[in-house]
């Protein structure tokens, strides 16, 4: 049994602290699990804690899937196999900056439906995917001979809202389905964050760092508020993590030793690092926040996407190699435990060179190949459509001479415009301006083309329902200076969600952009590596069918991690690109870029 009282853990009767790191299954490979869980354990760590990724178990409603990287019950099994504690923490939301904070894009189909309340139509959908996750996690409760020591009711809801009853309701269905170890929920330190985020008869934990210390104000309110509880610091931030133009934010080694070591100065204390283990958000599954950036207007939030990398600067970096902060928090364990832990060896590496990607396959010529039509009278979301990831594109003709501005009531995320196939600008929803001059290149009876893109769905707080809805979802309308505006209407709608480019001709290599590149390179080892798209812009990388995400050149992260499950002798690399490409070309190489706005001497490369 695992009880708690007296401000500790008991297991089986025993006083335990937990000593746990995060490791997310659905961010690394099932081939990695086994030695990024024995480096945990190397490290004096004895737990190790997950979050279930509900967008992807469920990708389409009522289609599960739990096999290869979302196979959960090969990664608790790994960490048993260990002698690993496990905490597992089901959502059905997880933040995690995770694309939609881990909840499946097509709930947003539903324009009535209300997320994160106890509405009927939300618990019903959550009750469907508890239905097929729980019966993976149950067997493996302490209390039935597994591993599982503690489970988390939702994440962080005091951070969003106030609703005692929808917490309440969650940890009862949680219960339903025979879950007896303790149940917690995680909010901020702060009062409002635990008044808003509890639920009855369950232990409240803790999420904070980046604080240079562990300090009395952390832990004040939650001892006020259940003064019996054992402290459990479940998410100790030990890093952060990275968006698309903003710089890495490295946390000192030496800090984090030093909260670690106050952590076990205190008798009772428990964490969780958070990252232990970052990974990679593989495919479109990056997440994005939304952020007050106006001193005179706090309520008016940025949008800010987050990079492909969830390196997080952990203490095994992205492909899981041991860092200078890993040896810090076991040099701080060792002194706790008394006794010396073993050293990992480190991961080989390889550097393949140039790879060039000599057949190009442009996107229009391919709409009918990688994409499913739609007729639609007005502007719909891509969830409208059945699509949670990649890109739509919104076609129309125009019927009408001397139009001078073309402009769009709301933008998610990035729409590129082309007139009768030629490129005519880009506006991004963070724009002031969302909209286009029109220099006499609009004329009667050409073709308007809207590429969009889906950034990643907010994955926190409040602005996670703005309607995050990804496309145009509202309408887009030309105008002459002066007179009225004039909506277009009637679209053909072609929905990309780029997961499958077998059917691609690369039969024109003069094709329009944007354009995909490919190529082919050998390998005859299989080591990690790392794909830099020295001459793209804006895109993604497909190897051996497998999306390893997206890149950008405006920084920081400037190359994607190749993991060495992925590759084969002979291997077959495409590339998308939004934008002109300079020179076709890639290199992969042993170094990893992940902070390229850190000195102003140039990029710096993490090794």
């Amino acid at each position: 049994m695992v009880t708690w009282s007296n401000n500790k853990f008991y297991i089986n009767g025993e006083p335990t602290r937990i000593f746990s790191g995060s490791i997310h299954y659905f961010r690394s490979l099932p081939d990695q699990w086994y030695d990024l869980m024995y480096k945990l354990k190397c490290c004096g760590l004895n737990t190790v804690e997950t979050y279930c990724c509900w967008n992807l178990h469920e990708p389409n409603e009522g289609e599960f899937c739990f096999d290869g990287r979302l196979d959960l019950e090969r990664f608790i099994k790994t960490a048993e196999d260990l002698g690993l504690w496990v905490i597992i923490r089901p959502g059905p939301f997880i933040c995690a900056e995770y694309e939609f904070g881990g909840l499946p894009g097509w709930l947003l189909k539903d324009e009535t439906i209300r997320l994160r309340t106890d509405e009927e139509k939300y618990m019903t959908a959550v009750k469907k995917y508890f239905d097929k996750l729980m019966p993976i996690i149950v067997p493996h409760l302490e209390t039935n001979g597994g591993k599982v020591i503690l489970m988390a009711a939702e994440n962080e809801y005091g951070s969003f809202g106030n609703s005692t009853r929808y917490m309440n309701k969650c940890v009862d269905m949680i219960k339903s389905y025979g879950v007896d170890v303790p149940i917690f929920t995680a909010d901020g330190h702060r009062q409002m964050f635990l008044d808003g985020g509890h639920a009855d008869n369950t232990m409240c934990a803790l999420d904070f760092g980046y604080a240079n210390g562990l300090h009395d104000e952390h832990f004040a309110p939650i001892k006020e508020y259940q003064p019996d509880v054992p402290i459990f610091h479940v998410e100790h931030w030990i890093g952060m993590f990275t968006q698309w133009g903003k710089p890495f934010q490295p946390y000192s080694a030496e800090t984090v030793a030093g909260e670690i070591r106050q952590h076990l100065n205190m008798p009772n204390n428990s964490f969780n690092l958070y990252m232990f283990h970052g990974g990679t958000n593989y495919e479109f599954t990056n997440g994005a926040n939304a952020f007050n950036t106006d001193p005179d207007d706090r309520a008016e939030t940025k949008f800010f996407a987050d990079t492909t990398s969830y390196d997080y600067d952990a203490p095994l970096n992205e492909w899981g190699e041991c860092t200078p902060k890993y040896f810090a928090i076991q040099r701080e364990m060792e002194r706790y435990l008394g006794y010396e832990l073993p050293k990992p060896s480190k991961i080989p590496l390889q550097n393949i060179g140039r790879v060039d990607l000599e057949s190009k396959a442009g996107l229009f010529s391919n709409l009918e190949n990688i994409g499913k039509k739609f007729e639609s009278a007005t502007l719909k979301s891509m969830e409208y459509f059945g699509q949670n990831f990649g890109y739509i594109l919104y076609r129309t003709k125009i019927t009408t001479d001397g139009a001078d501005m073309i402009a769009f009531s709301h933008i998610a995320d990035r729409v590129h415009i082309y007139y009768d196939g030629i490129y005519r600008g880009t506006l991004y929803r963070n724009d002031k301006k969302k909209y286009l001059e029109i220099d006499g290149w609009m004329t009667k009876g050409g073709t308007l083309d809207l590429l969009v893109e889906n950034m990643g769905r907010i994955g926190f707080g409040p602005d996670m329902l703005k309607g995050d809805r990804k496309g145009l979802n509202d309408y887009v309308y030309i105008s002459q200076v002066g007179g009225p505006r004039q909506l277009l209407h009637n679209f053909e709608v072609y929905t990309l969600p780029m997961n499958d480019l077998s059917k691609l001709d690369f039969g024109n290599k003069n094709s329009d952009l944007p354009s995909f590149y490919k190529g082919t390179f050998k390998t005859p080892e299989k080591k990690d590596c790392f794909i830099h798209p020295k001459g793209f812009t804006k895109g993604f990388i497909m190897v051996n069918g497998f999306l390893l995400g997206k890149y950008w050149d405006i920084g920081p992260q400037l190359s994607v991690y190749l993991p060495y499950p992925i590759l084969k002798v002979e291997n077959e690399i495409i590339i998308f690109d939004e934008e002109p490409v300079r020179e076709p070309y890639v290199e992969i190489t042993d170094k990893h870029i992940l902070d390229s706005m850190r000195t102003e001497e140039g990029p710096e490369t993490i090794v």
